[in-house]
């Protein structure tokens, strides 16, 4: 066909299709007998329902009746007979009966990898048991309860090992114990095995001198976290990056066919409670385990991962200049938004206490190991502002780090101010988790660097709230603890992330709930003047959180060409007869990924 012939059928299209649209419903009959590549009808009707599309980036939000849809997209939005006019001789029509429509959830921080592990521990223990012996590394079980019973254990569990094998063990935390133990108590039973403990989430840890020494020649004798006596010997604990290059680096990682399998199972709960996207971090073998799960069409949900690559990496710099820029990059099912750093500090007060914060504790709970807090980045070599740095020369924002003092806030802000010194970041939108301890000045500061923030309402709700009363005072807990409007009102995003996996407390209407009403799971108020309406509240979980993922231009809410992904709700929850105290009773009863139904049903 030449080039003339072409607009010629162009045009005939064109002033076809604008007929069509003039002439209206008459001539619908007549329509059906046009080719489709001429008119295309919705696959999917949804009508007689409220449907809240969050087309606007600020309260009032927009409320319409139906919405189509067609190849997995949002084709319409609108009333009932606008959108019914868009269905055709095979379109699936479901009367919603009043049910409420919202766009998918975006949960911005949980870490369905981690309970994953937890919740099928039957089911990925042995085989890894198995994978670890094929690598020559036996597990100990101990019982940490005493220094005599951890070293009665390892003494008999020694006995079987043979000599060279490597030795692994994990314990929590909150074990007291593993602060009295150096490696001189291990060497007694293991002068020739190397044995490595990790304590909670690698955060600490225990070696013997075999390990020890393993260490030393691979990463030199200045890796930071190698815990020193008072004369610089070095005690056998680690800390921080030393523990994290043993159990990321030296010890064989769990194999992605034994994880992918649960990790699918896990998401698929996600996904019945109307989360259609969620953000996590996940280190090199579980971006594998994702990968292959997304070929086999078994990953059930969107993922956008944070890299931990950055995560107490003593090679980060030098690792990124390889990588090169990958922010963005992967599909509409698994892609990178950035790189996840080492953290500043770990838990509140009731939780090991390793808060860094400019207060000082007025009381110290039982299960608080470090009295006056700890800021992991005060150690010695540590190289954690340095990747911020390398991070952002490279092209990648900050994403997926956990923080919880108002001290280690600002640290990473300091940090996240020296990178904007060298190029700009407000427009990379570098993250910040959890804000259990905002101070007005980590408030003033973030929303001048353009920081987005996921927030964590279960962990206001559960334990943190009551706890910062406690041990800081009430008046911190009304003031600083998840400061949600101070924080809106000075120009920050926010957006939400329920960080556990327990019900109700990571079910969205929960969570609505609580950032409406403050409320506390013992029932106290906590900062009422931080309470937001609920169109705001929907918006974090929805539009605004789209943005921390990096895909506001095809998800966080239903507009004609964005992804078709829903949540189909049983009430309103801008009803206004349904009290704030009630809204986390409110159900998903279906949700729409690609335009089909992958949870619930719709009748």
């Amino acid at each position: 066909m030449t080039q003339k012939g072409h607009i010629s059928r162009t045009v005939r299209i064109h002033c076809m299709m604008s007929l069509l649209l003039l002439l209206g419903p008459w001539t619908i009959s007549q329509a059906q007998e046009l080719p489709p590549e001429i008119v295309q009808y919705a696959d999917t009707v949804l009508h007689n329902g409220t449907v809240l599309p969050m087309d606007r980036d600020q309260p009032p939000l927009t409320v319409a009746q139906a919405v189509a849809l067609r190849n997995g997209r949002v084709m319409a939005v609108g009333t009932n007979d606008r959108i019914l006019s868009m269905a055709g001789p095979n379109t699936v029509r479901v009367d919603l009966g009043g049910k409420t429509v919202i766009p998918g959830i975006v949960d911005t921080h949980s870490h369905p990898n981690r309970y994953a592990l937890r919740h099928y521990d039957d089911e990925v223990t042995p085989p890894y048991l198995k994978s670890l012996e094929e690598r020559n590394v036996m597990f100990a079980t101990l019982r940490w309860e005493t220094k005599e019973t951890v070293l009665a254990d390892f003494e008999k569990f020694m006995g079987g090992v043979s000599p060279g094998q490597w030795v692994y063990t994990t314990t929590q935390l909150n074990r007291p114990v593993i602060y009295e133990l150096t490696r001189y108590d291990l060497d007694k039973f293991s002068p020739d095995n190397p044995f490595y403990a990790k304590v909670g989430n690698a955060w600490f840890g225990l070696v013997n001198t075999p390990m020890l020494e393993i260490m030393i020649e691979t990463y030199g004798e200045n890796l930071p976290g190698i815990l020193k006596d008072e004369q610089g010997v070095p005690t056998g604990r680690l800390f921080g990056i030393a523990s994290t290059v043993v159990d990321q680096d030296l010890l064989p990682q769990m194999p992605p066919e034994i994880i992918a399998p649960v990790f699918t199972k896990e998401l698929e709960e996600w996904v019945a409670i109307g989360v259609t996207t969620l953000s996590t971090r996940l280190r090199g073998v579980e971006i594998t385990a994702h990968g292959m799960m997304e070929k086999r069409g078994e990953l059930p949900l969107r993922i956008a991962y944070s890299h931990e690559m950055g995560r107490w990496n003593p090679s980060a710099e030098r690792e990124l200049k390889r990588l090169g820029n990958l922010e963005g990059h992967g599909t509409d099912r698994l892609w990178l938004i950035g790189i996840s750093v080492g953290i500043p500090d770990g838990n509140g007060p009731g939780a090991g206490g390793d808060s860094c914060t400019t207060l000082t504790k007025r009381e110290i709970l039982p299960n608080d190991l470090f009295p006056e807090g700890k800021c992991y980045w005060d150690q010695p070599s540590d190289p954690t502002r340095e990747t911020v740095l390398a991070a952002s020369r490279a092209g990648y924002r900050i994403a997926g780090t956990h923080t919880f003092g108002d001290k280690g806030f600002l640290m990473l802000l300091d940090a996240y101010a020296a990178a904007n010194q060298e190029s700009s970041i407000l427009d990379k939108r570098f993250a910040l988790e959890h804000g259990l301890m905002v101070s007005p000045e980590v408030v003033r500061k973030s929303a001048e660097l353009g920081v987005i923030w996921s927030l964590q309402p279960p962990l206001f709700a559960g334990r943190y709230a009551g706890a910062v009363s406690r041990v800081f005072g009430e008046e911190y807990a009304h003031r600083w603890v998840m400061p949600v409007k101070s924080l809106i009102d000075a120009g920050a995003r926010v957006t939400y992330g329920a960080d556990t996996h327990r019900d109700p407390d990571r079910q969205p209407m929960f969570n609505l709930e609580v950032l409406v009403t403050r409320r506390t799971n013992d029932g106290r108020v906590f900062g009422p003047q931080e309470a937001i309406d609920r169109s705001s509240a929907l918006l974090m979980m929805t539009r605004w959180g789209a943005e921390y993922v990096l895909r506001e231009d095809i998800l966080g809410s239903l507009e004609p060409g964005k992804l078709a992904d829903l949540a189909v709700l049983d009430k309103n929850p801008l009803d206004p007869d349904i009290a704030n105290e009630d809204l986390s009773e409110i159900k998903v009863v279906a949700t729409i990924i690609d335009g089909i139904v992958v949870a619930g049903s719709l009748n």
